[in-house]
């Protein structure tokens, strides 16, 4: 009985970190390709506050803030900037932090062999 208390608060303590540490790379890996999809999209829809909306609609949506940089490149190119945060915490401790600047770049999609 205490040998199964004993294995489950070891197993407690090694699943509960490595779960948010891989949710949190999980959700910065899909911010970059969320970022990259509304680059490529300004192509489409030939406006970038439509763009601008978009984001900001999808980042409330995963409960992230929603601040963002647009700039403006040689020719049609749209850069997209944005300040990822993640932590994990247990009882507030913090015991992992990510913070990175992610960016994405309208790719030329003209491919001629």
């Amino acid at each position: 009985m205490v040998r199964n208390i004993i294995y489950t608060v070891i197993l407690a303590i090694i699943v509960v970190p490595s779960w948010q540490i891989g949710s949190i790379i999980v959700e910065k890996q899909s911010v970059s390709f969320m970022l990259q999809e509304k680059a490529n999209s300004i192509r489409r829809y030939n406006r970038v506050e439509i763009v601008q909306n978009n984001l900001k609609k999808d980042l409330e949506l995963r409960g992230l803030p929603t601040v963002s940089i647009f700039e403006a490149m040689e020719g049609r190119k749209i850069k997209i900037s944005y300040q990822y945060y993640g932590a994990a915490t247990v009882f507030g401790y913090t015991y992992y932090q990510s913070t990175e600047t992610l960016s994405a770049v309208t790719v030329d999609s003209d491919f001629n062999p």
